[in-house]
């Protein structure tokens, strides 16, 4: 389930030997539902009410989902993590520098940038994430069952992935900001803002780097690069 969804029912007869099931098959399975379910919802999200429904919540420059999907994504996963208290993160990432770019080398050239950096994005993602452009050149990647430490690697390695990509005018960089959920988050717009003060901060640090919000809820701790 997603939400309120119910995406699909998996039935398990028997397993190999015809021993009966126990507590750890229970486990595993509790933890492996949630992100099966989050790559059908992908699945069903390409068939569902044809073309008009998938170009409403896909944005068109990129192909990523856009902002209004992700919004709706964060408020189910705010109730799923209260009622099961799992880990989830969200980030947000910034294209460094970009209206610079787009001054200097035209908006053809810039809407290229923001493609090779969504393309970079996608090839980082496991089948359970879910990543979506936010707005002009932000984007926000939404991690199910991933701690802070997880998120922290996975935002690291797509920041190198995007440093290393041969733009065909000159080098860009993202920073990023990683919030891992937190009970005070009554909102999208409180998680949001928390992963957006530790993208500012990443971008006060000089940018190209990944900085976390500090599960304190009150304070910023940085990695940087």
């Amino acid at each position: 389930m997603i939400g309120d969804r119910r995406l699909a029912v998996m039935n398990f007869t028997d397993r190999a030997g015809r021993d009966d099931f126990d507590e750890r098959d229970v486990d595993l399975l509790r933890t492996i539902a949630p992100q099966i379910a989050v790559a059908i919802d992908h699945e069903a999200l390409r068939d569902k009410a044809g073309e008009l429904q998938q170009l409403s919540l896909t944005d068109p420059l990129t192909g990523l989902l856009n902002r209004r999907y992700l919004e709706e994504r964060l408020s189910e996963e705010i109730s799923r993590a209260r009622r099961r208290r799992s880990e989830i993160c969200l980030l947000m990432i910034d294209v460094d520098y970009f209206k610079s770019y787009n001054d200097s080398f035209g908006h053809t050239a810039g809407d290229t940038a923001l493609r090779l950096v969504a393309n970079a994005l996608k090839e980082s993602l496991r089948a359970a994430d879910v990543a979506a452009r936010y707005g002009g050149e932000e984007f926000s990647i939404l991690l199910p069952q991933t701690s802070v430490e997880e998120a922290v690697i996975i935002a690291d390695r797509i920041r190198m992935s995007v440093e290393k990509i041969a733009f065909p005018k000159r080098k860009v960089t993202i920073s990023i900001g990683i919030a891992g959920y937190l009970p005070a988050f009554e909102e999208p717009k409180d998680w949001i803002a928390a992963a957006d003060l530790a993208l500012y901060e990443a971008k006060g640090l000089g940018r190209n780097r990944v900085c976390v919000y500090d599960s304190s809820g009150d304070s910023l701790t940085g990695k940087v690069h």
